[in-house]
C-alpha cells in the first residue's frame, strides 16, 4: 500500500499537468483536434432523448475499486467536472459529480471520475471539444460507448515512467471523463472499462429537466 501511495504522489502531478491545459483552454474556440467519428453520433437530440434526463451517482465502489479521499486528485476531478459543466445545457443545476477511486491493482494507481448531466446538441462536436481542451492527451481514438449509447474516445499522456489514459463519453443527456493513472500504457483495453464505469454512474430516467 505504501508503494501505491508513493505512486499516487508522483502520478498526481501528471494529472494536474493534464488538467491545467483544460482550465486554461476552456475559453478557446479553435485548435481542437478531431476525434475519430462514431456511427452512433447524433447532431440533434432525438424526440426520445428530449424526454429523458440523466441521474448521476458515484457509488462507494466501482467494481473492485473503492472510493478514495485525496484532496489533490479530487480537486483535479472537480476541475474536469467544471469543463464538462460548460459543455452541457443544464438548467437543473445538477450537483457536481466527481470522485477518485483506488486502482484495481498495485500497477493501476487511481481512477478519477467526473460527469455532468444536461442536454447535448452535438455529441461528436462536444467530444472533440473535450479532448481539444486537454492538449497533453495524444493518440485519441474512438472506443465503444457501451449500451447507454452516444460516442466515446480515449487518449493518452505520459510524464516520465507514468501514464495517464483519459477517456470521455458524450450522449444526448450527459458527458463524462474517466482518467486512469498507471505506470503502464493500456490504451487498448480502457474502452471496456470506461463503458463498465459509466454503467455504474449514469442512469437515464424519464422526464424533462426543470424549466424545459
Amino acid at each position: 500500500m505504501d508503494m501505491v501511495r508513493r505512486g499516487w504522489a508522483t502520478a498526481r502531478g501528471i494529472v494536474v499537468v493534464v488538467a491545467v491545459g483544460a482550465v486554461a483552454g476552456c475559453s478557446a474556440s479553435s485548435g481542437h483536434r478531431s476525434v475519430p467519428s462514431s456511427s452512433s453520433a447524433s447532431a440533434q437530440p432525438s424526440a426520445s432523448a428530449l424526454s429523458m434526463r440523466a441521474r448521476l451517482e458515484l457509488p462507494m465502489r466501482l467494481g473492485n475499486r473503492s472510493r478514495f479521499d485525496d484532496r489533490s486528485l479530487t480537486g483535479v476531478a472537480m476541475r474536469n467536472f467544471s469543463v464538462l459543466d460548460r459543455l452541457v445545457d443544464d438548467r437543473r443545476h445538477e450537483k457536481a459529480v466527481a470522485a477518485v477511486y483506488n486502482g484495481e491493482t498495485d500497477a493501476d494507481y487511481a481512477v478519477l471520475v467526473s460527469a455532468a448531466a444536461g442536454t447535448v446538441r452535438d455529441e461528436e462536436a462536444t467530444l472533440t471539444t473535450i479532448f481539444g481542451l486537454y492538449p497533453s492527451v495524444r493518440e485519441v481514438r474512438a472506443v465503444e460507448a457501451g449500451p447507454l449509447g452516444g460516442v466515446a474516445a480515449c487518449g493518452s499522456a505520459r510524464d516520465g515512467e507514468y501514464h495517464v489514459t483519459m477517456c470521455a463519453w458524450v450522449d444526448q443527456i450527459s458527458a463524462g471523463i474517466v482518467t486512469f493513472l498507471s505506470p503502464k500504457k493500456r490504451l487498448a483495453d480502457r474502452g471496456k472499462e470506461l463503458a463498465d464505469i459509466r454503467s455504474e454512474v449514469e442512469f437515464p430516467i424519464p422526464g424533462l429537466p426543470a424549466g424545459q
